[in-house]
Parts: C-alpha cells; sequence; structure tokens
C-alpha cells in the first residue's frame, strides 16, 4: 500500500506544484520539473527518480531493511524539491518577464538571481544527501547497479 501511495505522489506531484505557479514564461523550453531545478541538474544522478519512477527498485531488489531506509529518504525530500522547485520556477518566471517587458537590468534583479542560486543551491545539497544514503544503505553490488541505471537514464536525455 505504501508503495502505491508513494508512486501516486510521484506522479501527482508536477501537476500540483504547475498548479502552483500563476504566471507562464514563454521563453521556457523543455521544462524538466523537478529535476531540472536543482543546481547540477545534469551533472548528478537523480538515484531517487531511476529507483522510483524508471524501475531501478526492482532491478536492485533492495532488502525490507534497505526498502525502509530509502523510503524514509523519498518522504523527506519530495515535498521539499517540488515545493522548492516550484518556487525556482516562479522566480526565474518573474525575472524573466521583468528583465524583458519591464527592462529591469542586473543589478535590478541581483537579489532575485541570489534567491534562484539558494534554492537550486539547497536542493542539490539535499541531492546529494540522497546519494550519500543510497551508497551507505546499498551494498557495493547494488550500488553499482544504480550507477549503471542511472548512466543509462543519462544517455536518453
Amino acid at each position: 500500500m505504501k508503495k502505491i501511495v508513494l508512486a501516486v505522489l510521484i506522479a501527482l506531484s508536477p501537476m500540483v506544484a504547475k498548479e502552483e505557479i500563476k504566471m507562464e514564461n514563454p521563453f521556457l523550453h523543455e521544462d524538466h520539473f523537478p529535476g531540472g531545478y536543482f543546481l547540477m541538474s545534469d551533472s548528478l544522478p537523480h538515484f531517487m527518480g531511476v529507483y522510483m519512477k524508471r524501475g531501478g527498485m526492482h532491478k536492485v531488489k533492495p532488502s525490507k531493511e534497505q526498502e525502509e531506509v530509502i523510503e524514509k529518504q523519498f518522504e523527506k525530500m519530495v515535498k521539499i524539491i517540488m515545493k522548492t522547485a516550484a518556487e525556482i520556477k516562479e522566480l526565474e518566471t518573474t525575472l524573466t518577464l521583468e528583465v524583458i517587458n519591464e527592462g529591469k537590468n542586473a543589478k535590478d534583479v541581483s537579489e532575485v538571481l541570489d534567491k534562484i542560486t539558494n534554492k537550486r543551491k539547497d536542493l542539490t545539497i539535499l541531492q546529494i544527501e540522497c546519494l550519500n544514503v543510497f551508497k551507505k544503505t546499498l551494498t557495493k553490488d547494488q550500488y553499482q547497479l544504480m550507477k549503471d541505471l542511472a548512466i543509462q537514464e543519462s544517455k536518453k536525455r
């Protein structure tokens, strides 16, 4: 039952987050929500996404204890990630529209840029924590399999 609730939460979370954003950025291309809102979105692997959404859980075959540790991390992360990514998207949209439509310069939007940077950094710190949980929780072979799956996933982008 817990897995079903987690799967539903994962599936619906982008739709819920998108509802919060009132403005649309007409210049935004291929919005990879929420994964694209990390500071290093294309450099660090998204193990949790591979594990929960891309079949990694079935391939890694974690023990009950390992599964509980990973699910606990997921429960901790998902709300923070969705909320922060939505905030970043809204800040970026505001910044873009202010620069394009109102002619604001870099100095005018410096505070917003700092907020965006700090929020992206916070998400990346959370991502690093997540990677560390996988490293500490999985066996050497399971962890190697997660790395291999993440590499395969990154080639699909």
